[in-house]
């Protein structure tokens, strides 16, 4: 539904862990990932500041203390700093929002899984980081730009060095065997370092309230909607531990879901998704939506959440 398409998949559910997998995987996938699949839309930064003089020496002083502060070294000077500076809110809720000491600086290698264009990558280059590299093999070639970031078009198995941070965006979800791709995973996680996993949730309030209208069930690129329970048997059959869970559902999932309810496809002009100046739900709608998520995220009830694994 997110391309109108309509066809319909059959999913089973796991009578132990509530994973919902899909039965037959589409012979060419390729077909479900068209070049204006959302993200190979962007292949630029999408921060604001860019343009308002983050390149200024002011501005690199700035996330230079916030960079420390949320990824290797709480302080007070850093906490004073993202209080009062709009640059805070530039990086990712992942960071700013975990409790885990990350231990990254500017030079740590970071690997983003499945990254689209590499549009996240982009962005944390102009957060200060330099050794950024994305794979991602639905892209057609790989992808060199001039701040240094590389974005290969790879599978996960074709890399065989260890990185500071490895992260799965929503991609995890696409992958045909989990429990492979963590194994791998660990493979290139140095000890002592995390795993990023972001994914949708199955067992969540919104699959049980729209159950195959659910947006984010997102058939048939989702191959497996996991649970918070099929993460930890995965992370422990792996190697690692789940060092924290972080709910961050943002409304999508309501929205979308009513949309589809109404047979209106994601990328419908009358949808949110691209139209700012939509008429199928009120600004007091979409609000109300984001609420009900933030109560869903602080009960631990929201269909999207970031898993932090850790390699000891």
């Amino acid at each position: 539904m997110q391309f109108g398409m309509r066809e319909e998949f059959a999913y089973v559910e796991c009578s132990k862990c509530g994973c919902l997998q899909i039965v037959e995987v589409p012979f060419d996938l390729s077909k479900y990932y068209p070049d204006n699949y959302y993200s190979y839309m962007v292949d630029g930064p999408s921060l604001e500041h860019p343009k308002n003089g983050i390149r200024s020496v002011r501005a690199k002083v700035i996330i230079k203390i916030l960079s420390r502060h949320y990824f290797s070294n709480k302080n007070v000077l850093g906490a004073w700093v993202a209080e009062r500076s709009s640059l805070a809110g530039d990086y990712p809720y992942w960071v700013t929002h975990q409790k885990l000491n990350l231990g990254l600086h500017s030079n740590s290698s970071i690997l983003d899984v499945g990254c689209g264009k590499g549009k996240l990558l982009l962005d944390l280059g102009l957060l200060g980081f330099s050794n950024l590299m994305g794979i991602d093999p639905f892209i057609k070639e790989d992808v060199i730009y001039q701040n240094g970031v590389r974005v290969l078009s790879k599978n996960l198995e074709d890399l065989d060095r260890e990185f500071d941070l490895v992260m799965l965006h929503h991609s995890f979800e696409h992958m045909p065997e989990p429990l492979a791709t963590l194994r791998k995973a660990y493979q290139l996680v140095k000890p002592g370092h995390y795993l990023l996993v972001r994914i949708p949730l199955a067992g969540s309030y919104a699959w049980r309230k729209y159950g195959v209208n659910w947006a984010a069930l997102d058939a048939p690129r989702h191959l497996y909607l996991h649970t918070a329970e099929s993460i930890r048997i995965l992370a422990s059959q792996s190697g690692f531990e789940v060092a924290e869970v972080v709910y961050d559902a943002t409304g999508f999932a309501h929205w979308g879901s009513e949309l589809y309810l109404k047979d209106i496809p994601l990328t419908d002009e009358r949808s949110p998704w691209g139209n700012r100046n939509q008429e199928i739900f009120s600004k007091e709608e979409l609000a109300q939506f984001i609420e009900l998520d933030e109560n869903l995220n602080q009960a631990g009830e929201a269909d999207s959440a970031a898993f932090y694994l850790y390699k000891r």
